[in-house]
């Protein structure tokens, strides 16, 4: 039976306002710009949009609102927002389902409901281990596929076009078994290491060319 997720976006913790998303405009993405408010949950982002997939830049504006929200689902926001000082990971991984997809999640989650969202809409998430990404489950109304047509094309100065690869690296020795079946089934490479680190491969890394956004972000491009 096919695996019945896939990689809807992924996300990285920033800080307020997320003034390194200038850093990476300068070194040759295009920002879509503005900030999307969560509602009631004390966090915000803006983001890089792509072919087939984005990057979240995310932050906490309001801590308190932040954990209040996200505990029951297994946040320590305290951890994630000190990544740097408490060795946790500042990445999120943020899947959706395969179309027509009928087999249940592969995982069990916790569900989170925003007083933004609308009906029976809901996202699923596992969060409890702050050694690694935590791993978020879209709704189909929410997935980066049923918003994609309100986006314009904006073409990166850096010529990237579509994210073929998702490698990230955690400090920790041994690997969740989420992170095992995502890096079996090819959704994202998640592997040890002495620091986390992000790195994107974008169009099978055709030219040969490596960006490398630390020590403002600990990701690296390469296209």
């Amino acid at each position: 039976m096919p695996f019945p997720l896939e990689l809807d976006h992924v996300v990285v913790f920033v800080s307020v306002n997320a003034p390194e998303a200038k850093t990476l405009e300068a070194l040759g993405l295009k920002g879509f710009g503005g900030t999307t408010q969560h509602g009631n949950l004390g966090t915000a982002s803006t983001s890089f949009f792509f072919e087939n997939t984005y990057l979240e830049l995310f932050w906490v504006h309001d801590e308190a609102a932040a954990k209040k929200a996200l505990a029951p689902v297994g946040f320590d926001m305290t951890a994630r927002i000190n990544w740097r000082e408490a060795g946790t990971s500042p990445f999120g991984l943020m899947l959706r389902r395969r179309p027509d997809a009928a087999a249940p999640l592969p995982f069990s989650t916790r569900r989170l409901k925003a007083e933004w969202m609308p009906g029976d809409v809901f996202l699923d998430f596992v969060a409890d281990n702050s050694a690694e990404p935590y791993y978020g489950v879209a709704p189909e109304s929410l997935t980066y596929t049923s918003f994609k047509s309100n986006i314009p094309d904006l073409p990166h100065p850096l010529g990237v076009r579509r994210l073929t690869q998702v490698r990230i690296t955690v400090q920790s020795n041994e690997l969740s078994p989420i992170a095992q079946l995502l890096t079996v089934n090819g959704l994202a490479t998640i592997e040890s290491g002495a620091s986390p680190l992000l790195e994107l491969i974008f169009d099978g890394g055709a030219e040969g060319k490596t960006v490398d956004v630390r020590p403002t972000l600990p990701l690296v491009l390469t296209c």
